[in-house]
């Protein structure tokens, strides 16, 4: 069977996502290897400073999915890199204001418009519009979160 095969013929919505997030995670890694600087682990951390601008470390720790001091370490090499400023929060001192420069601006947008390229391909066919598509996906994804609080 060729890999078209298997998920055609797939029963299970978790294969067609699995294959909805490597392909989407070969496309974008051209583009972050070969025209920024950052790396593929820290894609989704700086995209989500650029669409939060307000979040805080340990938020976006939580929505990626990783500990406090792998963002930590992420942020870091982008402050080394001129891609964020770090300010400490003079209502809390043990917290981080952060926000893209520029630099971390141009790069998030460059990666945004790849994004929105990689959706409209994907989507092009469908009966649905691009907002319909993220409202499915996104009560999707939440039944699954809520499910696994209730039962994990």
């Amino acid at each position: 069977m060729d890999y078209e095969d298997i998920i055609v013929s797939s029963p299970f919505i978790l294969n067609h996502l699995i294959s909805l997030k490597e392909t989407h995670d070969y496309y974008i890694k051209k583009f972050i290897n070969n025209e920024t600087e950052i790396t593929h682990s820290q894609y989704y951390m700086f995209m989500l400073l650029y669409y939060e601008p307000h979040v805080n470390q340990s938020d976006i720790a939580k929505a990626c999915f990783m500990n406090r001091s792998g963002v930590s370490r992420a942020f870091s090499e982008f402050e080394k890199k001129s891609l964020i400023e770090r300010q400490i929060n003079p209502n809390n001192k043990r917290e981080y204001i952060t926000k893209l420069t520029d630099k971390g601006l141009k790069t998030a947008k460059f990666l945004e418009e790849k994004e929105l390229e990689w959706d409209n391909m994907i989507s092009e066919e469908l009966n649905l519009n691009h907002q319909e598509l993220l409202d499915l996906l996104s009560k999707l994804s939440m039944k699954s979160l809520y499910f696994n609080r209730k039962k994990f």
